[in-house]
């Protein structure tokens, strides 16, 4: 019986091209795969800056009424600052949004605007005759 060498050949070379062939998009999906990572890194990193961001509450307002309250500019009003203002001091808890007994610049901005409405509203309409 004689052998057939391409019956042999044929079926080994056509496995080694396809192993060949398979490490090389094994490769190729590995770096693929390296790049994604380091843009998802480089990403996270980006959203982590973006967190440390001080919030605008923590920021200094530029409320002059807000400045003078605040004695010991922390950027909050507590209540014993508030008793400057006997008003906000009688409404301080109503003030306090969030009830952490601080008022932010934006709390302060909500009830003096809250304030100012009521004493509009409280206001007679003067008429003409």
């Amino acid at each position: 019986m004689k052998l057939n060498t391409n019956s042999i050949i044929r079926p080994i070379s056509a496995s080694v091209v396809a192993l060949l062939l398979m490490a090389g998009l094994n490769n190729l999906a590995l770096a693929d795969n390296a790049a994604a990572l380091k843009d998802s890194i480089k990403t996270a990193e980006v959203k982590v800056v973006d967190m440390k961001e001080p919030s605008t509450s923590a920021k200094a307002p530029s409320n002059d009424d807000f400045n003078k309250l605040d004695a010991n500019k922390d950027g909050n009003i507590s209540l014993k600052e508030a008793v400057k203002d006997k008003a906000l001091a009688t409404q301080f808890d109503a003030a306090d949004i969030n009830h952490d007994g601080m008022l932010s610049a934006d709390e302060f901005t909500s009830y003096k605007t809250a304030s100012a409405a009521k004493t509009t509203e409280a206001a007679p309409a003067t008429t003409t005759n």
